[in-house]
């Protein structure tokens, strides 16, 4: 392999499988290089050399000395064994000359699969778009009324519309060639009954809206017919931030960078540019049909959807630029639609407590009912409504990335390979399992067939909870075993594991394990949410809720019985908790269909009483008290008896 010259300073690389090769510059980081020729590499700590997910082998160039010494991040986790002596992190190798660099599969960004689809709930119309067919006479001689002066007036007199009403200049430089088109006929659309945002030539009926979650870690969107309040399509795909961090606190790290946060702003921008052109495809249109999206989002990415700094999000007092509900152009984020369509934004609660909890708030409606409900948002950040008619408090759990497969050794995002579900039998310690995009589990299948990748977060919840009734892990987390166990090892680095699924069942070439800090990972996260809920519930005076409903794509997948075995969220009755999927979403078309609903939902925000967890005395208690399985003091009626270690399996 060639240089691109000897005194050149960039040099060709090669990235095998799948044969991408392009020409990089001196010092560019191998996942930086691998991205710029369209190949993904997995990363979920931002580039920190954290997470260990990025690991590439170096095939030719290394002798030479084309590629940078062993950073101290390597050199520590080489010396700790969680990187092989042949392997690289490619977020800290950086280019020094020709290099072929072989990305093993589990490196590799999978197609994800994200589940933000639309629920059946209904909701009532009244959408800020509406539409208005026109017949301009053509001009006369002599008339010294503009073009849009004569429509303004005709849409004034005609439609009874307010004479204040503007047009949006991008939309008033296509008016002279749809008059021209449409021979004097054409279909106004005005926003709010404030502005014309849109002119075509003919009579057009439909008007298009998107409905938009911006996760963290996801993002979904809903396209809706205006005029019906049908959804016509879906579509749904991973934040690309997520290169930027896996969490919350690393995308305020990253922000915080010189020129960071533009490029972050722009990349969620096109990301949901992206959304409106899968979903306007799948129904024979065009992003430029969308004349209005509302978003929903949690504190954090609000502001960088919007290109605000978010340094203040990331100190105490975790204050927010904007908290109050706002209108935006679409050109003006960035977003490839309709220039001169509206981007509404629900209203902030509070620090970490964001706009896609008040839309789950307005989906659920906690507040119309007399049973007191906690609602439970999981996520990357937890966010936790506790309330009914009478009182609505909320607070923000840093529950972490664990649940959805981050910080796992083998943890990976929900994608086609990953393990989902999990099963131990009691006796035999011996497993089971199901991956995504296989629909028989894996006792059903040659072993050679399964091809499991990783685990996804509901598998590893489901681990825990299934070795914990099997009586491998103790009710302090410890993993350990009375009886030998052949699944139940120490692994290279001492740390004790337990294999999920072997070396030849996995496309990875070596075995699957739960370790002891992946299960440590998972205790920290359903503490924090456990220890939230106490806190809400003392608070409100209350010993349990009357009902939890989970909300968000991780609770919808998760096993609710298992989730409650080792403690997830208060018992209150199995039968009392329901899982909702992407509650945030719904609320986000809610508002999209109704301007009622913005309104509600800015009531809503205000209403609620925010409660800071991390300056709340007895937090630190409660969430020690909580690592327990299920907990060190509370009882768990609905499970105990079929969950308690050795139980029969249910």
């Amino acid at each position: 392999m060639a240089s691109a010259g000897p005194a050149s300073e960039f040099f060709e690389v090669c990235f095998l499988p799948s044969g991408l090769r392009g020409t990089v510059a001196r010092g560019t980081p191998l996942r930086e290089a691998a991205r710029s020729l369209g190949l993904e590499i997995e990363s979920l700590c931002g580039g920190r050399a954290a997470c260990g997910k990025c690991q590439v082998r170096v095939l030719e160039g290394e002798s030479a000395g084309h590629v940078s010494a062993l950073s101290d991040a390597e050199a520590r986790a080489r010396a700790a064994g969680r990187l092989g002596v042949q392997e690289r992190f490619s977020c800290q190798a950086r280019v020094e000359g020709a290099l072929a660099i072989y990305v093993p599969e589990a490196s590799r960004v999978g197609r994800p699969i994200v589940r933000k689809s639309a629920s059946e709930r209904e909701c009532a119309l009244a959408p800020a778009i509406h539409k208005y067919f026109v017949e301009l006479e053509p001009a006369r001689v002599g008339e010294p009324r503009g073009d849009w002066d004569r429509l303004h007036e005709e849409l004034c007199s005609r439609f009874g519309l307010d004479v204040a009403l503007s047009v949006d200049p991008v939309a008033l430089r296509t008016l002279p060639e749809t008059l021209r088109v449409g021979r004097g006929q054409l279909t106004v659309t005005v926003w709010r009954g404030r502005e014309v945002i849109r002119f075509e030539p003919g009579f057009h009926e439909r008007a298009l809206g998107l409905a938009v979650d911006l996760g963290t870690t996801t993002l979904g969107a809903l396209l809706c017919d205006l005029a019906t309040g049908t959804v016509l399509a879906q579509a749904s795909t991973h934040n690309p931030q997520i290169r930027w961090g896996e969490d919350i606190m690393n995308r305020i790290a990253s922000a915080n960078r010189e020129g960071q946060l533009a490029l972050m702003q722009r990349s969620a921008a096109e990301a949901i540019g992206e959304l409106a052109r899968d979903a306007t495809l799948a129904i024979g249109a065009t992003p430029a049909d969308v004349v209005e999206l509302v978003v929903v989002a949690n504190t954090v990415m609000h502001h960088i959807f919007l290109g605000l700094d978010v340094h203040s999000l990331g100190v105490v007092p975790f204050s927010p630029t904007v908290s109050r509900p706002l209108d935006i152009k679409a050109r003006e984020l960035g977003i490839p639609v309709l220039p001169s369509a509206n981007v509404h934004l629900l209203p902030i609660e509070a620090g970490f407590v964001g706009a896609d909890n008040v839309a789950a708030v307005l989906a659920e409606a906690p507040h119309e009912t007399d049973a007191l409900t906690l609602l439970i948002d999981i996520g990357t950040n937890g966010e936790l409504v506790l309330g009914n008619r009478r009182r609505l408090l909320s607070a923000s759990c840093p529950t972490g990335p664990a649940l959805e497969g981050a910080n796992i050794r083998f943890g990976m995002r929900a994608a086609r390979g990953a393990i989902e579900k999990v099963r131990v039998d009691p006796a035999t310690r011996e497993v089971r399992f199901r991956v995504i995009g296989q629909p028989r589990w894996s006792d059903r299948i040659l072993p050679g067939d399964i091809g499991a990748l990783g685990l996804c977060g509901s598998a590893v919840l489901e681990a825990v909870a299934e070795l914990f009734r099997a009586g491998v892990i103790d009710r302090t987390g410890r993993l350990y075993a009375e009886q030998p166990c052949r699944r139940l090892r120490q692994g290279t680095d001492g740390m004790w594991e337990f294999v999920l699924a072997w070396a030849g069942e996995t496309a990875i070439g070596k075995d699957i394990a739960l370790t002891q800090a992946d299960v440590r990972a998972i205790q920290l996260a359903k503490a924090a949410l456990y220890a939230g809920s106490r806190l809400l519930l003392e608070r409100f005076g209350a010993p349990r809720p009357d009902r939890v409903v989970l909300a968000g794509a991780f609770g919808s997948v998760i096993d609710l019985e298992r989730a409650l075995a080792i403690g997830l969220f208060p018992d209150c009755g199995l039968d009392n908790v329901t899982a909702v999927g992407n509650a945030a979403g719904d609320g986000a078309r809610m508002a999209l269909l109704n301007v009622v609903a913005r309104e509600e939902a800015e009531r809503l925000a205000r209403r609620i009483e925010y409660i800071e967890l991390s300056t709340t005395p007895g937090f630190n208690d409660q969430f020690v008290a909580a690592t327990q399985l299920p907990h060190a003091e509370d009882p768990f009626p609905s499970t105990e008896l079929r969950w308690s270690p050795h139980a029969a399996p249910g």
